[in-house]
């Protein structure tokens, strides 16, 4: 009897400590999140623009930039009502969600799902309609979405 009560306090013992390392070793959603917005603040450079499959003019992938500040975005150069944004990041989803909402203009408070890709100094961005989240990082010419691929801005 006294083995048998052994055994189970150490079997215990170890389950418990398996599962705090395996908690340990995985960030939690609120880590994920804070390392996506630190890493994604800063101005981003337009390195290619396509939309209902189409690839953009390059005068315009030339001249547009991306600047994320704190929960704030800013399209430079921008339209009235398609400058000012906010956004937030959902690093937790598959891909990671990127939901964008008009701060300003006849369409404030309208807000387009996306997801995004970030990895080091490039960052990709697909948006959809404010129905339909994208599920992977294409625009085709029957849909509505629209995919950025970007490069950190070097200061």
């Amino acid at each position: 009897m006294k083995i048998l009560l052994i055994r189970s306090a150490v079997n215990v013992g170890l389950v418990v400590l398996i599962a705090n390392s395996l908690m340990a070793g995985e960030p939690s959603k609120q880590d994920a999140f804070k390392k996506d917005l630190d890493a994604i603040q800063g101005t981003w450079k337009i390195v290619a623009l396509e939309a209902g499959g189409k690839q953009a003019p390059a005068e315009i992938v030339a001249a547009l930039k991306l600047t994320f500040k704190g929960d704030t975005l800013t399209f430079t150069p921008g339209e009235p009502g398609f400058s000012n944004y906010t956004y937030k990041l959902d690093p937790s989803t598959k891909p990671a969600s990127f939901d964008m909402t008009h701060a300003d203009g006849d369409h404030k408070g309208e807000t387009q799902k996306g997801i995004y890709s970030l990895e080091g100094n490039h960052l990709k961005i697909c948006l959809g309609k404010a129905d339909s989240r994208p599920k992977e990082f294409s625009t085709t010419a029957d849909s509505v979405q629209a995919l950025y691929t970007l490069e950190r801005e070097k200061p």
